[in-house]
């Protein structure tokens, strides 16, 4: 099945932006964001026993090899930031994946430019 397309992206303003609680991760299939080079990604753990994790995997290529996928903990109860990423290296659809479908949430913030 193809990757669940994350939509919940917001963009920070002078002013203020209401913070959403994030949406679900799909651990099935994986997620994508539309990517520009200026995304960031708060994955969010709600369990308060379990360690979880969120792999983003890279589309570039090394001398004809795969880069390896980036795998990052998120803490019990705990939230992380990741991103950047580069468009030539992570391509304009960001491939990312939790270990929960239950567990994870994800809000997507671009910032302009």
């Amino acid at each position: 099945m193809p990757r669940t397309a994350l939509t919940n992206i917001i963009e920070p303003t002078r002013a203020g932006v209401a913070f959403p609680q994030g949406t679900l991760a799909d651990a099935a299939n994986g997620n994508s964001i539309v990517n520009n080079g200026r995304v960031m990604v708060i994955a969010i753990n709600s369990s308060a026993s379990t360690v979880r994790n969120v792999t983003v995997t890279p589309t570039a290529t090394v001398d004809g090899l795969a880069a390896a996928a980036r795998t990052s903990p998120i803490p019990t109860s705990s939230s992380i930031l990741l991103g950047p990423w580069d468009v030539g290296n992570y391509g304009a659809a960001l491939q990312i994946s939790a270990d929960s479908s239950t567990d994870v949430r994800f809000q997507i913030i671009r910032f302009p430019g």
